[in-house]
Formats: C-alpha cells, structure tokens, sequence
C-alpha cells in the first residue's frame, strides 16, 4: 500500500469518528423546536484598563497591565422559544449566528445571535438585554407562475 493510500484512508477514518462523536446518543433523536442555542459567540476588544475575550458562553476580562485573568462571566443561557413542541430534525449547525463585542461608555455590549447584553465594567455585572428583530425580507416584486 502506498502513503497516499494510507493517507487518505487515515483522513475518512478521522471524518468518520469526528462525525460519530456529534451524532446523537443511541435511541434518541436531537429535538429540534426551531431554537439554536448560542455556541458560536466570539470576539475581543478593549478599554484602557482591562482585555475583553468572548468565546463561546463566556466573558473573560484580563488586566492589560500584565494580561492576567481578572474574572469570569457567563452569559446567559438563550431560552427555547415558547408554545413550540419539540421535533425530531437534525442537530442546527454550530454557530449561534452574528456576534461581535465592544466597550465604550462604561459598557460592554456583546452581540450572540439574536440577543445583545450590555455589562457593567469593569465588574461585568449584567445591566440590560436586548432581542434583536427578526429581519424582514424584501416582497417579491416578480408575479407568481401561472397568474
């Protein structure tokens, strides 16, 4: 056998247990109610004392003096929407749509998916949240087939 043989047969091996460790446990199925939760989360940013890091469900703010880790925050957990019933489909993608981060003002103001959360700094105590509107698509302006 040659290397370019073992090599690809090494790569589909590696796809392969990539995507068995994401399936869903043995005799269930993923529920799915429309909702994706926020895992994607990311971003960096700063004032004049203090590093902002978001990544993924956390906020962590370290000292620029010597980039030590000063706290720890997590944000808050999205809830499902409601009045919908779980249904089986498969598992939503792994980003929780828009994000970003910036500080001003006193504030740091975090964007994850459809929610903005505006923290108190330095001590990144939670102030106000906020649910971003659904964004409206344009009408067609084309006549429908057949009319």
């Amino acid at each position: 056998m040659n290397i370019r043989k073992i090599l690809i047969s090494l790569a589909l091996m590696l796809i392969f247990a990539a995507t068995t460790a994401m399936a869903d446990p043995p005799g269930g199925i993923f529920p799915h109610d429309g909702f994706q939760p926020m895992m994607g989360a990311a971003g960096i940013t700063a004032d004049k004392q203090h590093l902002y890091v978001v990544a993924g469900p956390r906020i962590m703010e370290y000292s620029l003096a010597d980039l030590k880790l000063v706290k720890t925050v997590d944000l808050p957990k999205p809830a499902p929407p409601k009045g919908k019933e779980a249904r089986p489909c498969p598992p939503p993608p792994p980003m929780g749509g828009p994000h970003g981060v910036w500080a001003g003002d006193g504030f740091l103001y975090v964007l994850a998916g459809p929610m903005l959360f505006q923290y108190s700094i330095p001590d990144l105590t939670l102030k106000k949240t906020a649910e971003l509107p659904k964004p409206e698509f344009p009408k067609s302006e084309y006549p429908k087939a057949g009319k």
